[in-house]
């Protein structure tokens, strides 16, 4: 057991004061908590880095639903680049004081706060693409998916949880900065109104973003579960939503595409899907425990715990895009071999591009 800087026993859970308030104490849970933030840390830097580059050089990666999956990465990626200064704090022998000057700490905070927020808000986004992608029409999809728009959606999943994270403290509910309760930076428990702040926080940014994200899904599953009764019992497979998809992603139509292309091209979108949906399944499991933690105030002890969790959704999207995106896992592939040059754009994306100027 390791000691308590004030001189207690590691695992004593109470405060200096004796009150009962609950202090993340323990330098053997500290310590394993800070490994894991670093683990986290190098593999999401690094994993996030490669999506960011793969779709700045393929082409064929440059489609508007990854413009969604760049936006997430980037999040992910400031996220992971701040967990090694939580883990110093950790890892410092003073638990009543952070290793940072208080500006260093809120400003962590508030990428945190931000990056979190940003990433369930760009996964209703996502969610909410696949399903106009899928369900409507060609022209519904074109009218709302412009450039502009899209930099318009980009840009607001990033400052609607900006506005979350730093408007509350301006009128005195919380405040960011060191959180001696925990030993990391986030936001302050010694601000009377913190718990006010937790419960903010957890209701305006996992609710909203979660129900878009179920409706929307449910939707496409009972999309395709109908495309799928239909294109068995017609005798015309032009009534396939396959040449409306094609149309949408490359955004040019192709009008002597074979059945046969319009079929692969439905699949490959149907699949596409699927992944994406695995990215908010692993989401899912990993912010659940901490947005349920933080609105449980007897839950304290677990919520280290639970931040792990959460950080560790970070690292994943990347492995899950490497394991099931087929072109997302051939430019992993040829960029780990340092084989920039064969990594070619799709020519029917090329052809559409050039036809499209």
């Amino acid at each position: 057991m390791y000691p308590r800087p004030n001189g207690t026993e590691s695992g004593d859970a109470l405060d200096d004061e004796g009150a009962g308030e609950f202090r993340f104490s323990d330098y053997n849970q500290r310590v394993v908590v800070a490994s894991l933030n670093l683990l986290i840390s190098v593999f999401g830097i690094f994993g996030n880095v490669l999506v960011i580059l793969a779709v700045a050089l393929s082409r064929r990666l440059r489609t508007i639903t990854n413009a969604f999956v760049v936006s997430l990465s980037v999040a992910d990626l400031l996220t992971c680049m701040s967990l090694p200064f939580n883990a110093a704090n950790l890892l410092h022998s003073d638990l009543g004081n952070s290793m940072f000057p208080d500006l260093v700490c809120k400003t962590l905070a508030l990428i945190l706060y931000t990056c979190g927020g940003c990433s369930l808000y760009t996964l209703a986004a996502i969610a909410l693409n696949r399903y106009i992608l899928i369900t409507k029409s060609v022209k519904t999809y074109r009218s709302l998916y412009t450039p502009f728009k899209v930099a318009v959606m980009v840009t607001a999943t990033w400052f609607v949880p900006l506005l979350v994270a730093f408007v509350p403290p301006l009128f005195g509910l919380g405040e960011l900065g060191y959180a001696e309760k925990y030993g990391t930076c986030n936001h302050k428990t010694s601000n009377p109104l913190s718990h006010i702040y937790s419960i903010f926080q957890a209701v305006l940014f996992y609710p909203g973003p979660m129900v878009i994200i179920v409706i929307c899904y449910v939707k496409i599953f009972k999309h395709v579960k109908q495309h799928c009764q239909n294109m068995m019992t017609s005798s015309s497979l032009e009534l396939s939503i396959s040449s409306s998809i094609q149309t949408k992603e490359a955004f040019h139509p192709k009008e002597n595409n074979s059945v046969t292309r319009r079929l692969t091209s439905s699949r490959r979108q149907i699949d596409i899907t699927k992944n994406l949906f695995c990215v908010v399944l692993a989401f899912v499991i990993c912010v659940s425990p901490f947005g349920i933690a933080l609105m449980i105030p007897p839950s304290d002890p677990f919520i280290p715990w639970a931040a792990v969790f959460l950080a560790f959704n970070s690292c994943v999207n990347p492995v899950i895009y490497a394991t099931k995106h087929p072109q997302f896992r051939q430019v992993f592939r040829l960029m780990l071999r340092c084989q920039f040059n064969k990594i070619q754009p799709d020519p029917f994306v090329r052809k559409a591009v050039i036809r499209r100027r």
